[in-house]
């Protein structure tokens, strides 16, 4: 288990790292702010299951859970991502082994 934490941390920092420079790109394209979103990314990749799932939350969970994934996926990818990879690398690294 601590292994599959472990790469998947290591896959997460990466996909993060890809979005911070993603993010970087589309800074210097525009010449303004721009932020690339969790929501952004998601909306990329599969627009049909992004709405469908705000939609569940909202059914299912109510409309103040709806705005609560609203506000998360307006947060920057790179910091999401970056940060559940850190924690999940950090989990799954187990015990520390070498010199004491």
């Amino acid at each position: 288990m601590q292994r599959l934490a472990f790469w998947l941390g290591t896959g997460l920092l990466l996909a993060g790292a890809a979005a911070a420079v993603a993010e970087v790109l589309t800074l210097v394209a525009s010449g303004g702010a721009s932020r690339v979103s969790l929501g952004g990314v998601w909306y990329a990749l599969s627009a049909n299951s992004l709405v469908g799932f705000q939609a569940a939350v909202e059914r299912h969970l109510g409309e103040l859970a709806g705005n609560v994934l609203v506000a998360f996926l307006a947060l920057p990818a790179w910091l999401v991502l970056g940060l559940w990879g850190l924690a999940l690398r950090l989990f799954g690294r187990g015990e520390r082994r070498g010199f004491g």
